[in-house]
């Protein structure tokens, strides 16, 4: 049996801040805020409940993202990558990316593979993207196309857990 989402939430309202370019910032912090526009502003703990598990975790105040990747071409047909309706499962997914150790090994305990751990991420993605008002229908597209560019590069699964 696969593993579905049953429920997942924050315990704090998540606080987005838009990183503002300022004229005082230098060319590296101008390119930082470019990539990575947005920023959380108080800690938050994801909750999770799976039909095979319950587990949580904490994203610090001032983890910075980028927001859903999603093409420019796409667009029309999907929204920005900066829509509101994605910032919060974006959160959560780059978070659980980026933060492989913490989230794979200290909170699940490497009890799952990590190709299962790569189908938990988008699950979660597309559950908070569902809870944003995302139609169905829509938020499973997203979370395959999210699941799709995560077999495709398949580098980034290469965990490092020293």
């Amino acid at each position: 049996m696969k593993e579905r989402i049953v429920f997942v939430g924050f315990s704090i309202t998540p606080i987005v801040c838009v990183r503002v370019i300022e004229d005082t910032d230098t060319d590296d912090i101008k390119a930082e805020k470019r990539k990575y526009p947005f920023k959380l502003h108080n800690d938050v703990i994801v909750i999770v409940k799976t039909t095979k598990r319950e587990f949580s975790f904490h994203i610090p105040a001032k983890f910075i993202w980028n927001g859903a990747d999603i093409p420019k071409f796409f667009w029309r047909i999907i929204g920005s990558s900066t829509d509101n309706a994605f910032l919060l499962g974006s959160m959560a997914h780059d978070f659980m990316l980026e933060q492989k150790k913490y989230v794979y090994c200290d909170v699940l305990n490497a009890c799952i593979s990590m190709k299962e751990y790569r189908r938990l991420t988008s699950l979660i993605f597309r559950q908070i993207i569902k809870n944003s008002g995302v139609n169905t229908v829509k938020a499973n597209v997203m979370a395959w196309c999210v699941d799709m560019f995560q077999i495709c590069n398949k580098g980034m699964w290469k965990c490092q857990l020293v």
